[in-house]
């Protein structure tokens, strides 16, 4: 299981729920986003588009009031009903400066208000006419070849109209020409009010401002670095003449050169991208302060006492016990779990007291009874002893051997209870004090056991005194044999485990260990043989610990 604790678990069930509610949320987030910026987009190209839709419908109402003039002289013959419409018209349409007008071969007449044009400047501003692209049709039937331009005439700017048709089998060709101040478009057909940061302009490529809003017609920085082009409408994001990064869009009024263009700086855009981070965050961070939030009412609810009652349980296993925490605080589950271990805790404390009562109560009386087999075998030993001296040389061989072996278990229970307790016999002084006992109860005079054991090694009482008793022994075997024969003694550390035993003597005495009794005792020992007897030597052999 990859969850293996509490918490794991719960926190990984909390993610569970809200990890779907962010990704349902950041996706949520990511549409808004999008549909706020196809809709700036669509709102940026409608502006543009509706700024040109006016220009063309002023350009074409113009164009109208031009053909009407040019059908008025088409009915009429005579030159001076020419001069007169030429007259009218520019006496009485606001803006209208110059008119030019010939239908067929007949001479041309033309009018002006205030603005001087020579033949040469109009045989100019006409040739430039003729050699522009006419103007597409839009919203209908084309009236007539019809061109679209800026003319400037001195310190001058003029909205040029002009229009041209062949000769047909129906009508003489005609040309015609109209020139309109360009304030007339702006006081006549207001191109509308443009939110902050926005520029709409009426420009012709590539870099004549006629009409803006926005910026002053005489600013040119706000245009595009890119070359505009195409009939169609365009959006673009570039960077303008004055190196601020935009948006752009564009929208053509007569190709190739007039074009409605707008200019949008990127406020909304980044208020967009504001919102969408808005949106993106707010579910996040509130996801993020819940999931705290509840990772904090773990803790505080369930980790913090299941940590407390595990710090108690590890408690009651050292010298320092403490009860699991009991608080009002606590769910109830859970604090019914804490006193439940509560309870555990103190019968457990009291079957264990109870327990060291009775193992102290069972130590004791151990003692004692080693105590008073202790006694038990002085009481045997001073028995034999006193049977020993009252029998004389006859039986004092026997006595003094069998006197021994009652004191070799005497001296191991006595090592084995030095400490208050039974403990593992240590050997050196245990064979020692051996040596020496049968020195003063088997042969009187000078030593004729030695013993030879290294500190540290240590029998356990039930194999310590069949070694002590193979000693007695095989010692009885030999002085049997040789009364001054020489015992010697040896036990070394052999392996980790297990020890090695080693018997001499200082005479060739065969057999002496080669008995039922040492045969008995050698198996209590579960000793194995090492090396068979041979010469002064009565055997070795492997006695494990």
């Amino acid at each position: 299981m990859a969850f293996r604790t509490v918490r794991a678990r719960l926190l990984a069930l909390m993610v569970l729920v809200v990890l779907p509610i962010a990704v349902i949320a950041a996706v949520t987030a990511t549409l808004t986003y999008r549909s706020v910026l196809t809709s700036i987009e669509a709102a940026q190209v409608q502006t543009v588009g509706s700024f040109a839709v006016r220009t063309r419908i002023w350009y074409r109402e113009t164009l109208r009031s031009l053909l009407t003039a040019v059908a008025a002289v088409k009915a009429s013959e005579a030159a001076s009903v020419c001069d007169a419409i030429a007259n009218r018209i520019v006496g009485d349409a606001t803006g209208f400066e110059f008119i030019s007008i010939r239908v067929g071969d007949r001479p041309a007449c033309q009018a002006s208000r205030g603005v001087e044009v020579t033949s040469g400047t109009l045989g100019a501003i006409l040739t430039s006419f003729r050699q522009r692209q006419r103007v597409a049709s839009w919203a209908g039937t084309d009236l007539a070849d019809s061109r679209y331009g800026q003319i400037l005439i001195g310190q001058r700017r003029f909205l040029g109209v002009h229009a041209r048709q062949e000769a047909t089998a129906a009508g003489e060709p005609i040309e015609a020409l109209l020139l309109v101040d360009s304030a007339t478009l702006d006081r006549s057909f207001d191109l509308g009010t443009t939110a902050p940061g926005v520029v709409v302009g009426l420009i012709q490529i590539p870099d004549q401002v006629i009409i803006a809003r926005g910026a002053p017609e005489e600013d040119a920085s706000w245009l595009p670095r890119e070359e505009i082009t195409g009939a169609g409408t365009t959006r673009w994001e570039g960077v303008s003449r004055a190196g601020v990064r935009a948006t752009f869009a564009a929208q053509a009024v007569a190709v190739p050169d007039l074009y409605i263009l707008a200019r949008f700086d990127r406020a909304a855009e980044r208020a967009a991208f504001l919102q969408f981070i808005a949106l993106l965050l707010t579910p996040l961070v509130t996801l993020a302060i819940l999931f705290a939030a509840y990772s904090l009412a773990i803790d505080s609810n369930i980790i913090r006492w299941i940590r407390g009652i595990e710090a108690a349980a590890v408690a009651s296993t050292s010298q320092a016990p403490k009860p699991a925490p009991v608080d009002p605080a606590m769910p109830e589950d859970i604090r019914r779990v804490s006193e439940a271990f509560n309870r555990l805790t103190a019968e457990q404390a009291d079957r264990l007291e109870n327990l060291n009562a009775t193992v102290g109560a069972n130590r004791h009386l151990v003692r004692e009874l080693h105590h008073r087999v202790k006694n038990s075998l002085q009481v045997v030993q001073s028995y034999l002893g006193l049977a020993r001296r009252e029998h004389g040389d006859l039986h004092r061989s026997v006595l003094s051997e069998v006197e021994a072996k009652v004191q070799v278990l005497s001296i191991a229970y006595r090592h084995a209870l030095a400490q208050g307790e039974m403990r593992p016999v240590e050997l050196r002084p245990m064979l020692d004090e051996v040596a020496a006992m049968l020195a003063g109860l088997m042969r009187a005079g000078a030593p004729w056991v030695s013993v030879s054991v290294p500190d540290g090694i240590a029998l356990v009482i039930d194999r310590a005194i069949p070694l002590g008793l193979l000693v007695v022994e095989v010692a009885g075997s030999v002085q049997r044999a040789d009364a001054s024969a020489h015992i010697d003694v040896s036990v070394r550390p052999e392996t980790a485990d297990g020890v090695l035993l080693a018997i001499e003597t200082g005479a060739d005495v065969p057999g002496a260990a080669d008995t039922r009794i040492v045969h008995g005792l050698l198996r209590q020992l579960e000793a194995t043989s090492a090396r068979p007897a041979g010469g002064r030597s009565l055997g070795e052999w492997h006695v494990p610990l």
